[in-house]
C-alpha cells in the first residue's frame, strides 16, 4: 500500500513537472481533489483555462492532473511584512514565503535603497507579488524616525538609541526615504509630491496615543494632520493602513476612514497594569466589521513576555473580532521571519477555530492586500493560483505546511 502511494505520489509530481515546462496558455483539469469554499472543503474538478479558474470544462484539455484526493486551498499573505525590504536576505526570505504558500507581501516600512535592492526579485511568475508603502508618515521625531536615524547616524544597537538621542536626534540622513515629518499643512503640501514620486503602492500612517501625546517626539501624526494625509492619500487612490498604540487610535482610525489596521492595541503588551486602554468597544468592532476595514493583530510580538494575562487579553480580543465578524488579516513585522510567527502564535493560544484562521490566511489577507485583484479564493474567474496540500489543515491548521506542489496564475512552481 505505501509503495502504491509513492508511485502516485512520483506521477504527480511527473504531471506537475510536465505543465510547469508548458505555457500557461494551455488548458488543464485538475481532478479528485478536495477545494476550499470558503468554509470548508468541496469535492471536485476544476479547469486552468488562460491562467484562470473555471468549473466548466473547455472545449480543450491539453493535460489532466489527479490531485489524488488531496486539500486545495488559494495562497496565503503577510499584510505586514518585514523581512523583505532592507534585508541582505531577502532574497532567502522571499523564497521562504513561497515555499510556505504565501504568494502576497505587502512592506508597510521601507527605504528606497532597500525596496530597488529587491525589486527585480519580486511580482514574477515564480516569486511573491510584493507592494511597498515606502516611507511612513509620523510627526518630527516621531516613530519610526529611531528606527531609521539610529543606524544611519551610526548607532546601530536599539540600546543604545536611547543613552545617544541627542546625538541622533539633530540628524536628518533617511528623512523623506525611511520616514517623513508632517506637522502642518504646510509640511504636507510640500512633502506630498515627493512622496508620490516615489510611487508607493499604500500609504502607512503613524496614531500612536493620538489624544494625549499626538505630535509628539516618539510618537505620531496628530488627529489634524492624520485626516489631511488620509485625504490626501484617497484622493491620489492610495490606501492607507495605519499603525495604532491605544483604543482611542483604533476609533479615530475608523473616523478617519483608513483603509486598514497595520497592529491592534496591546500587541507589545507586558501583563502590567489595565488592560483597558488596549481594550476596543463593541461598538467600534461593530463599525470595523461594517466597513470591512482589514485588521491585522501583530500579537506574536509580545511572545517573548507574553505571560497569562497577556495570552488572556489576545485570546479574547482575537474571539471579540470573530464573533463580530471584523475582517481580521495575518500581518508579521518580524525583521527576520515570515508570517508563520504570528500563525505560530494564534496556534499556541488555543481556542481558535481552524475553519476561521485558514479563511483569514487563505481569503482575508490575500484580498486585503490586492482588493482590486481575483485572488483570495476558488471561484470561476478568479486567478488560477492554489496551494496542493497533503493533509486537510482544518484537523490541524498547522497542515498547511504539507505542500504538494503550488500554482501560480496556472503556471506549477516546484
Amino acid at each position: 500500500m505505501l509503495m502504491k502511494k509513492i508511485f502516485y505520489l512520483f506521477i504527480l509530481v511527473v504531471f506537475a513537472q510536465a505543465i510547469h515546462a508548458q505555457s500557461t496558455s494551455k488548458n488543464y483539469e485538475y481532478r479528485n481533489a478536495s477545494w476550499y469554499n470558503g468554509k470548508d472543503f468541496t469535492n471536485g474538478t476544476w479547469y486552468v483555462v488562460n491562467g484562470t479558474l473555471s468549473k466548466k470544462a473547455p472545449a480543450k484539455i491539453d493535460s489532466v492532473v489527479d490531485l489524488l484526493g488531496r486539500w486545495v486551498i488559494p495562497p496565503m499573505g503577510d499584510v505586514f511584512s518585514a523581512s523583505v525590504a532592507d534585508n541582505p536576505a531577502a532574497s532567502s526570505t522571499l523564497k521562504l514565503y513561497l515555499d510556505e504558500g504565501v504568494f502576497y507581501l505587502q512592506v508597510l516600512s521601507n527605504t528606497q535603497e532597500g525596496r530597488t535592492a529587491v525589486q527585480s526579485m519580486v511580482n514574477t511568475a515564480k516569486t511573491p507579488d510584493v507592494l511597498f508603502a515606502n516611507g511612513g508618515i509620523t510627526c518630527s521625531l516621531g516613530y519610526p524616525f529611531l528606527k531609521y536615524e539610529g543606524p544611519a547616524q551610526g548607532v546601530k544597537n536599539p540600546q543604545q538609541w536611547t543613552a545617544k538621542y541627542d546625538q541622533i536626534k539633530t540628524g536628518n540622513k533617511m528623512l523623506g526615504n525611511g520616514y517623513w515629518f508632517v506637522d502642518n499643512k504646510t509640511a504636507l503640501e510640500a512633502n506630498w509630491t515627493k512622496i508620490k514620486a516615489q510611487k508607493p503602492d499604500v500609504i502607512s500612517i503613524y496614531l500612536l496615543d493620538v489624544q494625549k501625546n499626538g505630535g509628539k517626539a516618539g510618537k505620531g501624526l496628530t488627529e489634524d494632520m492624520a485626516k489631511l494625509v488620509v485625504k490626501k492619500a484617497h484622493k491620489s487612490d492610495l490606501r492607507v493602513f495605519a499603525h495604532v498604540e491605544t483604543a482611542e487610535d483604533v476609533a479615530l482610525a475608523i473616523k478617519l476612514g483608513v483603509d486598514g489596521l497595520a497592529n491592534l492595541p496591546g500587541h507589545n503588551w507586558d501583563g502590567s497594569g489595565d488592560a483597558k486602554p488596549y481594550t476596543l468597544s463593541d461598538d467600534d468592532l461593530k463599525k470595523l466589521a461594517k466597513k470591512k476595514i482589514p485588521v491585522a493583530t501583530l500579537f506574536s510580538h509580545a511572545q517573548g513576555n507574553a505571560n497569562a494575562a497577556v495570552q488572556e487579553f489576545h485570546l479574547k480580543t482575537i474571539k471579540r473580532l470573530f464573533d463580530q465578524n471584523v475582517n481580521l488579516v495575518l500581518g508579521s513585522d518580524d525583521p527576520q521571519r515570515t508570517g508563520r510567527v504570528e500563525l505560530n502564535y494564534w496556534f499556541n493560544l488555543g481556542g481558535l477555530g481552524y475553519d476561521k484562521l485558514l479563511k483569514v490566511m487563505c481569503e482575508n489577507t490575500p484580498r486585503a492586500i490586492f482588493p482590486k485583484r481575483k485572488i483570495g479564493k476558488i471561484e470561476d474567474g478568479y486567478e488560477a493560483s492554489f496551494i496542493v496540500l497533503s493533509d486537510n489543515p482544518l484537523v490541524n491548521i498547522l497542515k498547511i505546511r504539507a505542500i504538494s506542489f503550488k500554482v501560480k496564475n496556472g503556471k506549477v512552481i516546484n
